[in-house]
């Protein structure tokens, strides 16, 4: 039973407390504020898609829109492809040839030498007959074209098969390696490019604006859409030096619209000016204005959406 009195005792203060906060509270008046992002292209490219109409609910990460992606899908495949490309030379030169390659080339000279063998031998054959004036020039002619090619031929099969033995310089490998990163880093803009063509929304809330249609073309940094979370408006105040000593960020505050007087929001510090100002001109009075100021930045917490952008209110910060 004592220890019931107690904690009743400890709850009847903090209760108190939390009464006596209200004769704390700096008040000041200020313009309910939507945080609104403009969302805009990234990539050049007609919009062949426009996913959410004015008034839409979205969620972080909706695809809002889209622009016509076509040549940006070839281009990662042609920076996929040259990947391959690229990472199969860096391979052949760091581990050489493979042995079935090795083998074909050393049929290919096999094939080359025996092929010169018998052209060497109608040539010394055909040049002795001439010598004798026993063939014509025509058919020496042809038989020293014959062994020509046959050369060529063999001399071209023993320097595939000497470029496939060797070992690649480090220097070569080096230059190999570079060509791969410099083909995975096209192909990595490639595909950053075509994810830039669906256009997503980087917030949970309501589409104010629907700035373009299908079929426009939208330009780097064209505005698509307009969202704006107003599940969580803002509203910026403005309070004198003395008040703003007793100001911390974090402060919980109250903040009550003309219309709705009986229904507070609840709101936060979320940001206080280092700089004094002088008042807004908004402000009534002539007097006011040429006061200084701190700008405060409250959050306020808007789950049924009654606040509204535009909307005057008076705020309440409680201190401690």
């Amino acid at each position: 039973m004592k220890r019931y009195s107690l904690f009743l005792a400890f709850a009847l203060f903090l209760f108190g407390c939390g009464n006596n906060s209200t004769n704390k509270a700096v008040t000041a008046t200020g313009t309910i504020e939507a945080t609104e992002s403009s969302i805009a292209a990234q990539v050049p490219g007609r919009v062949i898609r426009m996913n959410f109409e004015e008034g839409s609910l979205v969620n972080t990460g909706d695809t809002l829109a889209e622009t016509d992606h076509a040549s940006l899908v070839q281009q990662v495949n042609q920076a996929q492809a040259g990947l391959v490309m690229a990472q199969q030379q860096y391979d052949l030169l760091v581990k050489g040839a493979r042995s079935e390659d090795l083998k074909v080339a050393e049929e290919g000279v096999k094939q080359a030498q025996a092929n010169f063998n018998l052209a060497q031998l109608a040539f010394d054959r055909t040049q002795r007959l001439f010598d004798d004036h026993s063939v014509s020039q025509s058919q020496m002619d042809a038989a020293t074209a014959q062994h020509e090619v046959a050369s060529a031929q063999l001399k071209s099969a023993q320097e595939t098969l000497a470029k496939l033995q060797q070992y690649a310089r480090p220097e070569e490998i080096r230059a190999a390696a570079a060509q791969v990163q410099q083909a995975q880093a096209g192909l990595n803009g490639a595909k950053i490019a075509l994810d830039h063509s669906y256009i997503t929304s980087p917030i949970t809330g309501t589409v104010l604006e629907k700035l373009l249609e299908i079929g426009d073309f939208a330009t780097v940094g064209t505005p698509v859409y307009t969202v704006s979370d107003l599940r969580m408006m803002k509203m910026t105040v403005y309070v004198s030096e003395t008040d703003l000593a007793r100001i911390r960020l974090g402060n919980d505050a109250k903040v009550v619209l003309d219309g709705m007087p009986n229904h507070p929001f609840n709101g936060k510090v979320i940001y206080i000016s280092p700089t004094a100002e002088f008042t807004p001109k908004n402000v009534e009075t002539k007097q006011d204005r040429i006061k200084l100021v701190f700008a405060v930045k409250l959050a306020i917490a808007n789950p049924d959406g009654y606040l509204k952008a535009g909307l005057p209110a008076d705020a309440s910060i409680f201190t401690k």
